[in-house]
Parts: C-alpha cells; structure tokens; sequence
C-alpha cells in the first residue's frame, strides 16, 4: 500500500465513523411517540380512553347492575358484542332476583304479566340507530321496534334505554364515561387503573321507574349551591389506553324516602370489555319478525276473542302484543267492559266492579275461550284507575294459557 492510499483509506474511514456518530445523534434526539391517553392530562385521561376504545372498531361487552339486601343479591347482566364504527350491537339481558324479594321489587325490577306472574326474566335483542329488535326468552318471534314506534310514556323506559349514545348498546356504564373525571392513577405492569368521579346521570342509563326509585340527583346538575355528588368510580386501562373494566358504586343514592327499595343496602355497575378490535355482532335477528307498530298495543283496545302476549319489553302489564290465537299465547280476551259516566268511585268499588263484570263475562263467553284457561274455571280481570278514569272507565277480562299461569288474589277471581 502507498503512503497515498493509506491516508485515503484513513479519511474513508473517518467519514464513515462521523456518518455513523451522527445518525447515532440525530436518532436519539428524536423526541419519543406521544401517548394517546397517558401523556394528556390526568383529569381527561378517562374519557380519551373512551375514545380510543372506540375508534378500536368493536368490543365484547357484560355489564351487571347488582342489588345487595339482606334478603339476598339480585343481578341483572347485559351481556353482547357492539361494532361502534357501524352503529349496530346485539345484547342478552338477564334477571337472577331471589325469590325471597318482595313482589313490589320484583315487579320493579322485571315487571309483571298479569296472570303469569313476574315477567321474563331473560331476553336478547339486536339494535342499531334506528331501531330495536327485541325478543323475550318465552316468545318465538321477534319484535321490531323504529323509533316512532316506542311511547316513554307507555313503560319504564327498560327497552328505550337500549338506545345508547357512547355505544351501539346502551344502558350500561359505558354512557357515562366520557364525563367521569380522573382524580387518581396507579401504574400497573399493563396500564392503569384510575380512582374517578362520575357524574350521577342515572336516569339515562336505567328504566325510568327504577332511577325513579333513587336519590337522582341529576337534576341538581346545575345548581351551582349545592352540585350532584359524584359516582367514585374505578377504570382500568390497558397499555394501549383502552378501557378493560369499569366500576361505579350508586349505593349512596339509595335511601328515598317511601321506595320500594328501602331493603336495598348497596347498589354498583360493573362494565367489562374484551376482544376490543375482534368482536363484530352478528348482522341480524333470525325467524319471524313483527312490527310492533301493528303488533303491540293497549290491552284496553283489543277485541273480546283476540289473543295476546304480555311480554313486550317495556315493563307495562296494559301493553301487550296482539298475536294470532293460532300461535301459543299468554292470553285470550273475554270481554271489555266499560263502567258509564260518572266520577271515580275509588280503588276499591272499582275492583269489585270488574270481578263481579268478569264472572258474569265468564259466564257468556265462547266455551273456546273460556276452555283455554291454564286452570278451569278461572279468570282474570284489569281495571281502569283513577289516571286512566278520564278517558272513560272500563274492565278488561280474560283467561290465561297454560303457557303458565300464577295464582295472584288481586286480580284472578275463581267461580
């Protein structure tokens, strides 16, 4: 080698090693990807994660809403898959509430079929932004509710709240989250779990009656005096600042005065997330279908000999569903009987006034009819209140099927 080509080879060498350094350099002053929900500020760092759960595409979801009282644990699980990209989501809705539970909490929670006892205790529906198809676990058809179709102000609200707003699926926690406030964090080996407050905005999760049961103090939500008290609420968020579990507790809203849930010690939401990304609904309910704007309706207007179901999903035994008295029903009409002018004779006169109209439209109805009773004999009647009195008072008759039949003395009445 010349003395020439070894300096060249020097210089070469020198270069390479000052491009190297320099690469070296310009990496590491790269400034570090920012985290979508940790690097934010603390406070909001719940309701980005909402966000950045969503924009995921679809989840697993179960949520429960659990009753503690002396008299045992009463649970209700909404349980399903929801694609938040496509606005659509399927759910299963499921009561365990102990027998030991006071009909009136029962009646609450499930809400009642006349003659059959408390109402289904499980069903599943599909729901997307323009309506809901819905399904008791008794009956074996589905019914389609559009958003015209449903009246607030004909049940407890129980299938209006399916209609979420923060996901395809409502009626769970995943609603208030986007306004829970972080006021704590502790760092785990996969994310974090946060101590927040949530605003007690109830009553746009749960069925009317029953955030009417509560202390809602939503609507102090303005009263800049004496402002709501929060929800503590829990939330765990995965690496990728995804929310995995949720946790609210509503005891303190328990304890108004004159509610049937005055047995009630505690009450809590818990939501859990899984398969965030991979958990696409199914695309549609299958077997028949019925529209409930032609199908469900006020049992005051259907005809004596027509055929019904009580299992409509919004919580409100006058409502029911006019099927086919070729399809298994709950119920046969016997008669409607209208009491004529004149005042609100109380709730009482009115009663015996729709036994003593019943056991004589027993008496003049079709053997058909009559022969469908679960138990021979036996009828069961409805009466108008003093709300309904305006309109003109009535009693409605019928039998029960044997699709089940539960005896209840207010209203059965036995020849």
């Amino acid at each position: 080698m010349t003395r020439r080509t070894a300096r060249l080879t020097a210089a070469l060498g020198a270069l390479l090693l000052l491009t190297a350094c320099t690469g070296a350099e310009d990496e590491a002053a790269a400034p570090p990807s920012k985290h979508p929900v940790f690097d934010e500020n603390l406070k909001s760092q719940v309701s980005l994660a909402l966000r950045q759960t969503q924009r995921a595409g679809n989840a697993s979801f179960t949520h429960t809403l659990t009753f503690e009282s002396k008299r045992g644990r009463a649970v209700q699980t909404i349980s399903g898959r929801v694609d938040f990209a496509g606005g659509t989501g399927e759910a299963t809705i499921r009561w365990q509430v102990p027998e030991s539970y006071p009909s009136d909490v029962k009646d609450l929670l499930l809400g009642r079929a006349p003659g059959l006892g408390p109402a289904d205790s499980a069903s599943h529906a599909f729901v997307d932004s323009r309506q809901i198809t819905y399904r008791a676990a008794s009956s074996r058809y589905w019914l389609r509710y559009g958003k015209g179709d449903y009246d607030p102000a004909l049940g407890d609200g129980a299938l209006i709240r399916l209609w979420g707003t923060e996901s395809p699926v409502g009626g769970t926690l995943m609603e208030a989250l986007s306004g829970t406030r972080a006021v704590s964090v502790r760092e785990g080996n996969a994310g974090r779990t946060y101590q927040a407050e949530t605003p007690p905005i109830v009553s746009s999760i749960l069925p009317f009656s029953l955030a009417g049961e509560l202390n809602d103090e939503a609507g102090a939500a303005f009263n800049p005096v004496q402002p709501p008290k929060p929800l503590p609420t829990t939330v765990t968020v995965d690496s990728r600042g995804m929310i995995t579990h949720a946790r609210a507790d509503l005891s303190h809203l328990l304890g108004k005065e004159g509610s049937v849930l005055d047995d009630v010690t505690a009450l809590r939401m818990e939501l859990k997330l899984s398969g965030i990304g991979t958990s696409r609904p199914a695309a549609k309910a299958e077997g028949t279908i019925l529209p409930a704007s032609d199908t469900v309706r006020s049992i005051w207007t259907v005809k004596p000999g027509r055929c019904v179901d009580f299992s409509t999903g919004q919580h409100n035994a006058t409502l029911v569903a006019e099927i086919p008295c070729s399809r298994t029903h709950d119920g046969r009409l016997l008669a409607q009987v209208p009491y004529g002018d004149g005042p609100y004779p109380g709730d009482t006169a009115t009663k015996n006034q729709a036994r003593t109209a019943c056991r004589s439209a027993y008496h003049r109805a079709s053997e058909e009819w009559t022969g469908e009773a679960a138990e021979e004999g036996t009828y069961w009647y409805m009466w108008s209140d003093r709300e309904d009195w305006q309109d003109g008072g009535k009693a409605v008759c019928y039998v029960v099927t044997p699709k089940g039949a539960a005896q209840d003395p207010a209203t059965a009445g036995t020849l």
